[in-house]
């Protein structure tokens, strides 16, 4: 906790010598002149976390999502309910464990989710296929998909063009849907 509040203050000097005024609240940074609140990103899981963790008990209930094959090219998806940053990494960790997801060339996520204060967390990371995390975010959205991350895996084979992105969002919101 200590280290997290100075870095706080150490990001909040940072913004005021570019003349942008925060005020830290708690454990979070704010910013004055729109009110947006600092998060920090949650990181893909490193291979050493992934293999040191087995003995973690992690106890979030993972959803598969639909299989997809296209001149190829293999998509499958992933989802799991949270409402917390340590939950993602949680969930992260556990999908990006399963053996079929961890062989696959691109493990695309992105997660949305309301905390117990009421603010919402959202990011994404696109592990190499550029602007599809932002994609599969956007579209979460616009399907009003909460407190959810989605893993979609991709196993390259040929390049296929933007149909990938089609692929990556429909699998992606398959999973969630099995989560109903």
């Amino acid at each position: 906790m200590r280290e997290r509040r100075k870095r706080l203050y150490d990001l909040q000097h940072s913004y005021n010598e570019r003349q942008i005024t925060t005020v830290i609240k708690g454990d979070k940074l704010v910013f004055q002149s729109n009110g947006s609140v600092y998060r920090e990103k949650v990181n893909r899981p490193s291979a050493d976390e992934l293999l040191d963790a087995w003995s973690d008990k992690i106890e979030t209930k993972v959803f598969e999502g639909k299989h997809t094959e296209d001149n190829g090219n293999r998509f499958s998806s992933y989802a799991a309910e949270v409402s917390s940053v340590k939950q993602v990494n949680q969930a992260l960790k556990k999908i990006l464990r399963l053996p079929r997801v961890s062989s696959a060339t691109h493990n695309v996520y992105a997660y949305v989710f309301t905390n117990s204060e009421g603010v919402t967390h959202e990011g994404s990371d696109d592990d190499g296929e550029h602007g599809a995390g932002r994609a599969l975010l956007r579209e979460m959205k616009d399907n009003n998909i909460k407190n959810c991350v989605v893993v979609v895996s991709r196993w390259f084979h040929s390049k296929i063009g933007p149909r990938r992105f089609r692929h990556i969002l429909e699998t992606g919101l398959s999973a969630t849907a099995n989560m109903a």
